[in-house]
């Protein structure tokens, strides 16, 4: 390949992967609450992105778009077997995506199974009485989703390894406000099916922060902010410009509970900077069931 073919490969990529990568790693208040050892949580997501505009160079046309509509399953399991309160887990991803690339003169997209995830998070501190908790947790990418070697840039699967890494505070604020502040890197193996080449991306790194209140027992709302920067691409070790992404999100969710097993959870985002990526809307309906 040219230069400069690599480069409007690269370009295209940009968009869509790196906006699936973010989405993977998305926290929700009080994700890091603890419950006792035993506890197994099944979770169910249902995501949806509409982005209607890409800011950066890539879009020389102004008419890129972007289209998730996905599905998640998270089990979750709270044991002391670790020495300490951890939580051993994994998530199944499935995804349609549908996308003008940037740049591009006409839609694609795929859909099928994603990459999965297994991990957990070891709990640091641990008072429910306070609502004071603090924990790493580490979830490993396993490249197993659907990928498409022809149409990598709107496939489930990234057809590589991956790690994130989040080290989370939270702090309970009287009786009613909770706030967390969440560190957090994303770590990428290689791709080396991309279109006959190898592909590599610098780590995202991102800060999320929440504010939480209680309205009544069972109802919470929060407000949420997201500040991201990096993933810059190269190919066959050629670095490519103008793919370093940075993004600022704010959002908000209500979660409540239906009963003691079941709490229902919609949160909506949205981006209000961004730089090398889409610039859109994030959505997601979730619902935990405690076993």
């Amino acid at each position: 390949m040219t230069h400069t073919t690599l480069r409007d490969l690269t370009l295209l990529l940009a968009g869509t992967l790196l906006c699936l990568d973010s989405q993977a790693a998305d926290l929700n208040a009080r994700d890091f609450f603890s419950a006792p050892p035993g506890t197994q949580l099944g979770v169910f997501y249902l995501p949806t992105t509409r982005a209607g505009e890409f800011h950066g160079p890539a879009d020389s046309t102004g008419k890129a778009q972007l289209k998730v509509n996905a599905v998640a399953y998270r089990q979750v399991y709270f044991t002391d077997a670790c020495g300490t309160l951890c939580t051993p887990q994994f998530i199944v991803p499935f995804a349609d995506i549908n996308a003008r690339l940037p740049g591009a003169s006409q839609r694609t997209g795929e859909s099928g199974l994603g990459d999965p995830q297994v991990g957990g998070t070891l709990f640091f501190i641990n008072d429910p009485a306070s609502r004071t908790y603090s924990g790493l947790l580490s979830l490993i990418t396993v490249p197993v989703g659907e990928y498409h070697r022809n149409n990598p840039d709107v496939s489930p699967g990234a057809n590589r390894w991956g790690a994130t890494f989040v080290y989370n505070y939270t702090q309970g604020i009287g009786e009613k406000w909770v706030l967390e502040a969440n560190l957090e890197a994303q770590l990428y193996g290689k791709n080396d099916d991309y279109f006959a080449s190898e592909l590599k991306q610098d780590p995202l790194y991102r800060l999320q922060a929440f504010a939480s209140y209680d309205f009544t027992p069972a109802t919470y709302g929060a407000l949420r902010l997201i500040q991201a920067e990096g993933g810059a691409l190269r190919i066959n070790r050629q670095r490519i410009d103008d793919t370093r992404k940075r993004y600022t999100q704010v959002g908000f969710e209500v979660g409540h509970w239906l009963d003691q097993q079941n709490q229902l959870m919609f949160s909506l985002s949205q981006n209000v900077a961004a730089s090398n990526g889409y610039a859109g809307t994030d959505a997601l309906l979730r619902l935990v069931h405690v076993f």
